[in-house]
């Protein structure tokens, strides 16, 4: 199965929050004809405005307004009214619901933002929820779920900052990002010379991302890029690597494999790229270099021919 693109991978997020928003506005929607079922008329108008909000806020989640963050504030909103105006009705047990804006709050907001909302409301929450004889207790059990939200919010920016650090891919594609391809040349390189074996890499320019803006748009970049890691790694074997450089200068690292092994492989690459059609009908252009380190040629001399031929290829196509 195709892994997603990271553009769709950003959509998910948004339309798991919008399936849950539109879930709520049901919900809010459900409660005003209750209370009109129960012929409670004056309860009805709160969670009928609410429901229009959060309406409101899964159509804002799911546009592409620059604002729509701001989807997060209505379903917020909706929440903590409808908390405030019901829960103070109660006569005892009302500090069981101190918990529920908090953690609301976490869930559905940025820690920075979430802790901020938290600290500015928590003196309401205290005196529309809490009796006076319990603020002191309910008053650290707010504090400490605000501190435990914080603690969980934080620890999950680390392990995302941690994951992006530490992927091996392009952002844009399925080839292996610079680093990565350069720590896989390093490590065949070695390898290579410790068991006497040969390494060749191919050096790959697709001039039509030079200027993506000119030529392209950014739907057309992607397909771009995405037939030519599908194409590349369908025509090589597995232990062979794709790596980007640059916008449009790519490493295709060949273990194991000599100059007439080398030569085989890209003129079968170049035969299947010549089959790739974009979606705007022009075919996929790409210059080629071979390239394979001498016996006694250090690694860093290695990479350099590498970028000088890379330059070189850039230079033809201008």
């Amino acid at each position: 199965m195709p892994s997603l693109l990271p553009e769709e991978e950003k959509l998910w997020p948004s339309r798991l929050f919008a399936l849950v928003y539109a879930a709520g506005a049901v919900l809010m929607a459900g409660y005003a004809l209750w209370h009109y079922l129960m012929g409670d008329y004056g309860l009805i108008p709160l969670p009928a405005l609410l429901s229009l909000l959060l309406v409101g806020a899964t159509l804002l989640r799911l546009s592409h307004h620059p604002q729509r963050y701001l989807s997060a504030y209505l379903v917020l909103i909706s929440a903590y009214l409808l908390i405030a105006v019901e829960v103070a009705k109660l006569e005892g047990g009302a500090g069981l619901w101190l918990g529920l804006p908090p953690v609301l709050a976490f869930l559905v907001l940025p820690p920075a933002s979430a802790i901020l909302l938290n600290v500015l409301l928590g003196g309401l929450w205290l005196v529309l929820l809490v009796n006076p004889e319990q603020a002191g207790d309910l008053a650290m059990a707010y504090l400490v779920l605000t501190l435990l939200g914080a603690l969980a919010g934080g620890e999950q920016a680390r392990q995302r900052e941690l994951l992006e650090a530490t992927r091996p891919h392009d952002d844009e594609c399925e080839a292996l990002r610079a680093s990565a391809i350069r720590e896989c040349l390093a490590q065949e390189f070695y390898r290579a010379r410790r068991l006497d074996h040969r390494l060749s890499v191919l050096v790959i320019h697709l001039p039509q991302l030079d200027n993506p803006g000119d030529a392209f748009g950014g739907l057309t970049r992607r397909e771009c890029l995405q037939r030519f890691t599908e194409v590349t790694q369908h025509s090589c074997r597995a232990p062979d690597q794709l790596g980007r450089l640059s916008d449009s200068v790519f490493w295709l690292l060949l273990p194991d494999t000599g100059q007439n092994g080398a030569l085989m492989v890209r003129q079968r690459l170049l035969d299947a790229l010549e089959r790739i059609t974009l979606p705007d009908g022009a075919g996929l252009s790409l210059r080629m270099a071979l390239c394979a380190p001498h016996d006694t040629e250090s690694l860093a001399t290695f990479e350099q021919r590498l970028g000088l031929k890379a330059h070189l290829l850039m230079e033809s196509t201008t």
